[in-house]
């Protein structure tokens, strides 16, 4: 099973209360960022639900609207593995890049655990996995897709540097940098894209292959305008959004479905079947979905 969590139901609706999307396969759990307390506690009794302890956790970027319940599920002995980008492992790849001259290794360090200090805060919680570095410890449904090491690293550069603003493909840094990773469970491919800028996911990456895509930053129409025109007329194609945003207003209200197949948080829990279609191999009637 695939949930995307809504805030719909939960006491106040003015707050944001972010993104989680989490994946059962068998024994393992999957989830991708966890915005809140309210939605790391629906996360707990759909552990308990399925009857799994410790889950895997990937936290697409640092922003409070995909971390702040995660803690939460640590505190609560849910987390077994947390992967991210660590960004204290290429403190000289981001030396050499800012190259200044008012810089060195300590001071960079010391500049990653301010802006990062959210994350910085889970050293010794948890196990701390860079999504690049560690790759292959990730569960077998989960691949990482973008951005490159090498977009991750110019963006974090550029907002260590300071000196050429905080924004990056029309995006805030932390935005357009987020993970992206192919979510596979079933007969479901499912694109999660977290806040990304889509020119940050790679342009190798074929879209089409994905039967879900989550369309970036809650559905903000500027970014899903540009997934649409490189999907193309695609009607198999179903878009998830995670729009529980409160009265800051992620932006989905606005966005141009045509004809398209939206699904959006803002109306509940989005639930996604996994199981695979059998087929009378005499009739070719589905007997099973």
């Amino acid at each position: 099973m695939i949930k995307i969590l809504s805030s719909k139901n939960y006491e106040n609706l003015s707050e944001n209360y972010g993104d989680c999307i989490i994946g059962i396969d068998g024994d393992t759990a999957i989830i991708f960022d966890c915005g809140s307390e309210e939605h790391a506690k629906k996360v707990i009794e759909i552990l308990d639900e399925h009857q799994i302890q410790n889950s895997t956790v990937i936290l697409s970027h640092n922003d409070s609207d995909h971390f702040n319940g995660i803690p939460y599920l640590i505190e609560n002995g849910r987390v077994n593995k947390l992967f991210t980008i660590l960004l204290l492992k290429y403190k000289q790849e981001l030396l050499d890049m800012i190259d200044d001259g008012r810089r060195n290794i300590s001071s960079i360090g010391e500049a990653i655990k301010k802006l990062y200090d959210n994350i910085a805060s889970l050293s010794g919680t948890v196990a701390l996995c860079d999504i690049y570095d560690d790759e292959s410890e990730l569960p077998s449904q989960i691949k990482r897709i973008g951005p490159d090491l090498e977009y991750m690293l110019e963006a974090a550069a550029k907002g260590l540097d300071g000196r050429e603003g905080n924004t990056i493909d029309s995006e805030t840094i932390t935005n357009a940098a987020s993970l992206q990773v192919g979510l596979t469970i079933g007969s479901v491919k499912f694109l999660l894209t977290g806040d990304c800028a889509p020119e940050a996911i790679p342009q190798s990456e074929k879209l089409d292959k994905y039967t879900h895509i989550q369309l970036p930053h809650h559905g903000k129409p500027s970014l899903a305008e540009k997934i649409f025109e490189r999907i193309g007329q695609n009607n198999d194609m179903i878009y998830v959004v995670s729009d529980n945003t409160g009265d800051s207003n992620g932006g989905s209200d606005d966005l141009n479905t045509r004809g398209r197949n939206i699904k959006n948080s803002k109306n509940g829990n989005i639930d996604i079947s996994t199981s695979t279609p059998t087929y009378n191999t005499y009739t070719g009637m589905i007997l099973g979905i």
